[in-house]
């Protein structure tokens, strides 16, 4: 490994080190302070019989100070450093997560250019193509997702269908009618409020969130649409299972610098 490489890979772990001399730089600010303490107590009663006649416990707060302040600068210099090192890995991190946002918004910006390109130039179909092969693939072992809140608006014990979900690649079982409510309802926040999570989709669907970052990707007003649009397509298996296909027509991305939901 080279010098470079060792570099490297120091600056990596940076956060991790600051983070753990934080918590050691904890104890030992303790654990120093606990030590000076019976010193500081004697050099108080000492310099009080001086100053007050022979009495140990005639000393003020300020003379307290005064006498016990220096054996503390050991236990007060750590604590500085920990502070210092919990500070900085809180601004390594930060750096490390906006760095890595910009790295995903031009990912998922790469990724819109490259299927809205794929559309162009060989059409509708082979992006559906495309996806019928991952319903394959994801859908061979089915593993049924639906675990969180979902809409209900069924009243005549509605039957239930496989949906597959092309953006987080998951496959979950619900009705029509939940499907069509949960797309409405993103549409309708997102009329009200000029902007939706993924996430909040995927609640109303019943689905828990597929990564952390659906908390932040979403639609916005500025993205110049009028509604949020879906494609649904159903596929059969070899073996005739039915798959309903649920696309988004505009991906959802990162919203601009400061905004919040």
């Amino acid at each position: 490994m080279t010098k470079n490489d060792i570099l490297r890979s120091i600056k990596r772990a940076s956060p991790t080190i600051l983070t753990v001399l934080g918590a050691a730089g904890v104890i030992g600010t303790t654990i120093l302070a606990v030590r000076a303490t019976p010193k500081a107590l004697q050099k108080i009663h000492e310099d009080s019989k001086e100053a007050h006649d022979g009495d140990p416990e005639a000393y003020t707060k300020l003379e307290a100070v005064q006498s016990a302040w220096v054996f503390y600068i050991p236990a007060a210099v750590t604590g500085v450093s920990t502070i210092a090192c919990i500070f900085g890995a809180n601004i390594l991190n930060r750096r490390a997560q906006a760095s890595l946002m910009s790295a995903y918004a031009l990912l998922n910006e790469n990724f819109g250019d490259y299927k809205s390109k794929l559309k162009e130039l060989y059409g509708e179909e082979a992006h559906n193509r495309i996806i019928d092969e991952l319903v394959k693939e994801d859908c061979e072992h089915v593993y049924l997702t639906n675990d969180g809140y979902s809409l209900d608006f069924d009243t005549n014990e509605e039957e239930k269908h496989l949906f597959y979900d092309s953006y987080s690649r998951r496959c979950f079982e619900s009705t029509f009618s939940r499907v069509l409510q949960a797309e409405y309802h993103l549409n309708r926040n997102w009329c009200l409020g000029g902007g939706v999570s993924l996430s909040e989709f995927y609640e109303f669907l019943g689905l828990t969130p597929s990564s952390d970052e659906d908390d932040k990707l979403g639609w916005f007003a500025s993205d110049g649409i009028g509604w949020i649009d879906f494609d649904h397509r159903t596929k059969t298996m070899d073996d005739g299972l039915e798959i309903y296909i649920i696309d988004f027509v505009f991906d959802p991305r990162l919203p601009e610098k400061g905004y919040d939901y």
